[in-house]
């Protein structure tokens, strides 16, 4: 089958395979269709190719198809003719929300598009990778603000290496990724998508993040994928702090000068191929049809294409109203420069209004032409016209089994100490005389990965890590005893939570409960057996080793609870639609869903429940629960019985699972002593470690705040445990900086963001001092929401007044982190293309250079910093700019040098009165701070663009 499908195929190989008589061009290959040779040039041979596109094939490569239309109730891509029905012979172009781990569903289907269509043009298939794959079944990395907090560009490198394999691994050619809006608003709740506030540090990350993913620009590798960009652009600032509003920033200048730049530089630098545009608007424009974004693309050399988000067309018309039809907003889309439609209208419309506007000369048949040739182009520079199918070797499970160790290390790395009184950390339990520590909060021993981590971004379950889980380990070595409590839930409702698979065993096996998969619906035809923990979906397939997506399904073993205090909370079993479930604990059913008639609803919660919800129904049990007293030390025997039937095709937006099963519980006290349990653990505690902060139900796209402290709830439980007078390590996660009062009463304050999958051992690993963290703050943390926006590169005018109710200065600035040791800097030095020479010029590169020393006792990392101080110019400029970083791990009484370099041009360029780029000439002073608020700049040299 292999061979004879990449017959079809019109490559260049395969053209000159049948010149040498190997083989006869197929019907329908390019060659028959033509009556010509195929070009061997990239060039001649997409003019050759788009010269034979008709316009329905256009825009077949210029709609995002949605894989449910063509895979199918059955799962064997039944549904293809009937969705290409209305142009039947043109290549599928683009395909999205399809993830499977079994290659073969991926290279049949593609195999199907080649055989089906009049010109072999394989399809690209687009999907979300933004801190891991987005089949949610692969390895889950630290969000891209924790990311950035470790101030390294190599392992940000590494993980866009490891992501773009695991991608590639299943067929992903183009991953919708990095986001490099600037973040500007904690309040916004995409907070955690971005890389924080600056554009130095967003461009650095993001050349590093994407060169990973494209492998270095080559994308025919086969673990190399396309980074598509995204969101074009000024997303990062919106009004009020709410996703999609229009942009709220110092204007047109700062969007070129700044809010661009990390996106011309992953173009330029980093191998992206693909942009995505923004919802938002600026200066009036929506950004999905604004001039001015499409002429920087230009003016950048760009060489790839543009995507609408979803929705985004048909926002124009029923949001922005710019538009008073589809056909009109389809117009602007195209003669804008827009691309590819997301899934705004359905193909039939689509098509047809296309074809009106082609027909009345609203669109340029040559701008739909031009189009699809950059598409055609990437498609090219991917290698598809020469092998669009997944090798045979190519084993996705083994890839992420191996990226497990990769996943640590990001999320140690990643991790920021902000306060360290009398040195308590890290916590060394014999020499502190600690004998019993507590931990306390809704983080203790959960999985917390942020959003686009499927359902409550707690998938994968397989390989998650919790708090409690990582400090069991060095309890056991270090004598002291530890006990938890959650005391409150992660936001104000009380919420569906994923059971680590660390406490759930069989057979003595530890990590899940034994699975049994049956062929039928009935549990009478065994078919498949494996040791798995019960948060899965299965996509647009049936389970492995399964013949249908009509099955059922068994897992059973034993519970182990990990309570300290007998805890009155809730078990259950949450299911997707036209399922049925019973949960039994010891033999008893405890819950159930569906066995009465199939509901067409399931009962999983929302990934964010939305205000409403909140403040009507924060009491009600977690849907799909059932009351449970969970006992110390006790051990349940669970049994679940599960049964999938897949009666309809699953709808783009709306669903693009088949079936769906957790086991979920709830361990806050439904008899409201939640609070005084978690205090009576921490008052008979020499140490508390105070776990909180925010998860996906309240940082994340559509989780957007007006506050930035806990959630009542978690700070009620804070406010306790405080009274008590221990010692407290208050250990944060999150997608946004907190404003809170309790920095200053902690005896310790860890940031850990959203730490991945290993997040939780990460952070025992820093608490017992087996890593020493290096982290910075990418973002400035305000003291107070009423003080935002606040970054650290204002202008000069923005701190001349002082507020009269709080403090003006936040609580810490952008850059800011300490260590477990102390650092010494000496011998600041700049040189200019390898000169000592103190002058340079516009196309320049500026070397730094500094002497540094770990003069502990432990090793450690170091990032330095250079900023460009406040210089007089023809626009004002900020009071200092962040231009060159690098973090450092040095061995204990060991001293290094270290380069630095500027691209003067890339970095110190502004938009001068005339709105023309100038790197200006005169003296330009750069210092080595500690942070980007430090005042201390006497490190410093100056240099003179000449």
């Amino acid at each position: 089958m292999r061979s004879f499908s990449l017959l079809l195929i019109p490559s260049a190989f395969a053209l000159l395979d049948a010149q040498a008589g190997r083989f006869t061009p197929e019907e329908g290959s390019f060659e028959r269709n033509t009556g010509r040779t195929l070009p061997l040039d990239k060039e001649s041979y997409i003019d050759a190719l788009v010269s034979n596109l008709t316009v329905e094939d256009l825009v077949l490569q210029l709609h995002l198809m949605f894989a449910g239309d063509i895979v199918g109730v059955e799962s064997k891509n039944e549904l293809y003719d009937y969705t290409m029905r209305f142009s039947p012979d043109s290549p599928i172009g683009v395909m999205h929300d399809w993830y499977p781990l079994n290659t073969s569903h991926y290279n049949s289907l593609q195999e199907l598009n080649l055989q089906k269509a009049r010109l072999k043009v394989p399809l690209m298939l687009v999907e979300e990778c933004l801190h891991g794959v987005g089949s949610f079944k692969q390895s889950m990395f630290p969000q891209s603000l924790g990311l950035s907090a470790s101030f390294d560009t190599d392992l940000v490198y590494r993980v866009g290496r490891a992501i773009g394999t695991e991608a590639r691994s299943i067929g992903i050619h183009a991953c919708l990724s990095p986001v490099l809006d600037i973040g500007q608003d904690a309040r916004w709740g995409r907070m955690q998508e971005a890389w924080g506030e600056d554009k130095v540090l967003t461009s650095h990350m993001g050349v590093a993040y994407s060169s990973g993913l494209s492998k270095n620009s080559s994308w025919s590798e086969p673990d190399a994928v396309v980074p598509v960009l995204k969101h074009f652009a000024a997303h990062g600032a919106p009004q009020s702090g709410h996703n999609t509003a229009p942009f709220m920033g110092h204007g047109n200048r700062q969007v070129m000068q700044d809010l661009l730049t990390p996106f011309k530089a992953a173009i330029q630098l980093g191998g992206a191929r693909g942009v995505l545009m923004a919802y938002n608007e600026f200066d009036d424009i929506p950004a999905h049809v604004h001039p001015t974004l499409y002429q920087a693309l230009e003016d950048w050399g760009f060489d790839g294409f543009t995507i609408a988000d979803d929705t985004g067309m048909v926002e124009l018309q029923a949001v922005h109203r710019i538009a008073d039809s589809p056909g009109d907003a389809i117009r602007q889309w195209f003669n804008a420069g827009g691309m590819i439609q997301f899934y705004d209208y359905p193909l039939e419309v689509y098509l047809n209004t296309t074809r009106d506007l082609v027909a009345n000369g609203s669109v340029k048949l040559a701008t739909l032409q031009s189009h699809a040739r950059k598409i055609l182009g990437v498609k090219w520079d991917l290698g598809l016209f020469d092998d669009p199918f997944i090798p045979a070797k190519i084993k996705p499970r083994e890839i992420v089994e191996s990226h497990r160790p990769l996943a640590l290390e990001a999320a140690q790395r990643s991790v920021v100490l902000l306060e360290n009184k009398n040195r308590i950390l890290p916590l060394r339990p014999r020499a502190q005389n600690t004998t019993k520590i507590a931990l306390i909060g809704p983080f203790a021993d959960v999985l917390n990965y942020g959003d686009y981590s499927g359902q409550w971004g707690q998938y994968p379950a397989e390989a998650a890590q919790t708090i409690r889980q990582g400090m069991l380990k060095y309890a056991n070595d270090s004598g002291f005893e530890l006990v938890s409590s959650w005391g409150a839930n992660t936001w104000e409702y009380n919420a569906q939570y994923v059971i680590p698979p660390y406490l759930l065993s069989s057979n003595g096996t530890n990590g899940g409960l034994l699975a049994t998969y049956y062929a039928d619906t009935n549990f009478s035809q065994p078919v498949a057996h494996r040791i798995e923990s019960p948060a899965l979906d299965w996509g647009l397939y049936p389970p492995d080793d399964l013949p249908s997506n009509n099955f059922s399904a068994t897992w059973e073993g034993e519970l182990h609870s990990p309570v300290d205090v007998d805890v009155d909370g809730w078990i259950g079993a949450a299911i997707g639609p036209n399922t049925t479930v019973k949960l039994f604990v010891d033999g008893t059913l405890v819950a159930s869903q569906g066995i009465d008639g199939l509901l067409k609803s399931g009962n999983i919660m929302g990934n964010i429940m939305a205000y409403d919800f909140i403040t009507t129904n924060s009491t009600l049990p977690p849907e799909g629960s059932a009351p449970f007293t969970f006992r110390k030390e006790a051990t349940y025997h669970i049994r679940i019985e599960y049964q999938a039937f897949n009666l309809y095709k699953k709808v783009a937006n709306v669903n693009s699972l088949n079936s769906q099963l957790i086991l979920f519980w709830n361990l806050v006290s439904r008899t409201g002593d939640a609070v005084d349990q978690a205090v009576q653990l921490a008052s008979s505690s020499d140490v508390v470690v105070l776990a909180v902060g925010a998860a996906w139900n309240s940082d994340g796209e559509s989780g957007d705040r007006g506050t930035l402290g806990l959630a009542p709830s978690q700070d009620l439980l804070a406010r306790e445990i405080y009274k008590l007078g221990k010692p407290v390590v208050l250990v944060l996660q999150g997608g946004r900086p907190f404003a809170l009062d309790y920095y200053n009463q902690s005896a310790a304050v860890l940031s850990a963001f959203f730490p991945g999958q290993s997040g939780g051992q990460a952070i025992a690993d820093v608490l017992f001092g087996a890593v020493n963290p290096g982290g910075r703050m990418p973002i400035t943390v305000p003291k107070n929401a009423g003080q935002l926006p606040v970054y650290y590169n204002y202008k000069p005018t923005a701190h001349l007044t002082k507020y009269l109710d709080i403090d003006s200065s936040p609580a810490y600035w952008f850059g800011y982190g300490l260590s477990y040791t102390n650092f010494e800097v000496s011998g600041f030095e700049a040189s200019t293309n390898d000169t000592r020479s103190l002058d340079f010029r516009d196309g320049d590169t500026i070397t730094f250079s500094v002497a540094i020393k770990n003069s502990g006792t432990v090793a450690g990392s170091y990032v330095a910093q250079v900023y460009a101080l406040s210089r007089v110019s023809s626009i004002v400029q900020p009071i200092r700019q962040l231009v060159a970083f690098q973090r450092v791990d040095i061995p204990a009484d060991e001293q290094i040098t270290i380069s630095l370099e500027l691209d003067v041009t890339r970095y110190l360029a502004i938009l001068n009165r005339k709105n023309e780029w100038e790197v200006e000439k005169g003296l330009y002073t750069f210092a080595l701070l500690n942070h980007g608020g430090d005042t201390d700049a006497s490190m410093n040299i100056t240099l003179n663009r000449v």
